[in-house]
């Protein structure tokens, strides 16, 4: 029995909504075709007829877009590239693990990349030993900002102070102040600021 012509326009735009979600692009009428089960020239069709219903847009090859993508957040790809210290600065060591996928709306504009923070000194900032710390590049900086932070070819996560024309990295973990004290960057040190953290994705391990 050939399912009803509403039937195959529920599950067309249900596959449009969900292909989008998990591959941040719009489908081709192929990937429909493959996706529903539907043929090829009754997709055509209905996608189509969709259009001239308002159902959705459809222009071409790969533009159906129904009308609740309109409000969907544009994906931000960042590569996830190694680790960064929240602790004792280590050794810059870039390394391409993976790339991820955050909304627009969550991080902002501009050019990112995620690193896997060590350590336990910026845990008040929201910041655990795990969690991807997502940067955003930029080379300046501003008081309070948490920074990315190159001194002397090691990399560290610290919230960045300047005062009285010094430069002083700071944690973020008052139980741990003696382990964890302020960086005083000296004269003729090299600081180069990498980025500025934008955000944190934490994953929750078992609360009780």
């Amino acid at each position: 029995m050939r399912p009803r012509l509403d039937g195959r326009k529920v599950l067309i735009r249900e596959f449009i909504q969900q292909f989008y979600l998990e591959n941040d692009k719009l489908p081709s009428e192929k990937d429909i075709v493959i996706g529903t089960g539907i043929p090829s020239a009754s997709v055509h069709r209905y996608l189509v007829q969709m259009n001239e219903d308002g159902e959705l847009t459809f222009g071409g090859h790969r533009s159906a877009r129904t009308e609740d993508l309109e409000h969907v957040s544009p994906k931000k790809v960042m590569p996830v590239l190694g680790y960064v210290a929240c602790g004792p600065g280590e050794e810059e060591e870039e390394q391409f693990i993976e790339y991820i996928h955050m909304p627009e709306c969550m991080v902002g504009t501009g050019d990112f990349f995620a690193l896997i923070a060590k350590g336990e000194s910026m845990v008040d900032a929201g910041v655990h030993p795990g969690d991807y710390v997502i940067v955003r590049r930029q080379q300046t900086a501003e008081n309070g900002n948490v920074v990315v932070a190159l001194l002397e070819g090691k990399n560290n996560l610290k919230v960045f102070i300047y005062d009285d024309n010094q430069v002083i990295l700071r944690s973020c973990n008052e139980e741990k102040t003696e382990d964890y004290p302020d960086i005083i960057v000296g004269e003729d040190e090299e600081l180069r600021i990498q980025g500025l953290a934008v955000g944190v994705y934490h994953k929750f391990g078992k609360i009780i």
